[in-house]
């Protein structure tokens, strides 16, 4: 899934008031699964910086083959990327792992190199990118999802959200797939 990032700050700084609000495709209860995977803490602040962590961590990820290493104990196909140990929100440092579902009946055989959360049983709203270049299209729908949270009735958990990636993405021309936990 790997893509040019130089468009990154761009997709960023669109101004949510020219956009369309979001809405969620769907409300969906899920029971807890188990991700594998590489992770790094950052905050919101440090990723409009020069001190971001992410495209980094997405890039340890594609050298070091994390999903290939990973591919023996794959419960679903895709890739996740999951934002956990929220501290204060989306004001705060937030954990985020870059891995896949995995079986949990072998995490003592898991490649030392990877490290495992247990996303919780929740109900998530759904969000669905526009289709196109997946990094920007993803930095987008975070922005106007910020925008969402604000609004009244729309209670994040903070349990466990993540962005699903089907197994055959196009990084250049895809969509993905953005679950927020929300209170119930």
């Amino acid at each position: 899934m790997k893509q040019d990032q130089s468009g990154l700050k761009h997709s960023l700084s669109i101004d949510p008031a020219t956009r369309k609000p979001i809405e969620p495709a769907r409300i969906e209860e899920l029971p807890s699964f188990t991700l594998a995977g590489i992770s790094v803490v950052t905050t919101n602040e440090a990723e409009f910086s020069d001190k971001g962590k992410i495209g980094k961590l997405f890039e340890q990820y594609y050298l070091d083959d994390i999903g290939g290493q990973l591919a023996a104990y794959v419960k679903q196909h895709g890739q996740y990327s999951c934002y956990f140990n929220y501290e204060q929100g989306d004001a705060g440092r937030y954990e985020l792992m870059v891995g896949g579902n995995v079986r949990e009946e072998l995490q003592d055989q898991y490649p030392e190199s990877v490290s495992t959360f247990t996303v919780p049983a929740a109900k998530y709203a759904v969000f669905v990118t526009e289709r196109g270049p997946i990094i920007e299209m993803v930095q987008r729908a975070w922005g106007d999802i910020w925008q969402w949270s604000r609004q009244s009735g729309n209670d994040r958990a903070f349990t466990g959200d993540f962005e699903y990636y089907s197994q055959h993405i196009d990084p250049n021309d895809g969509q993905a797939e953005i679950y927020i936990a929300i209170r119930q």
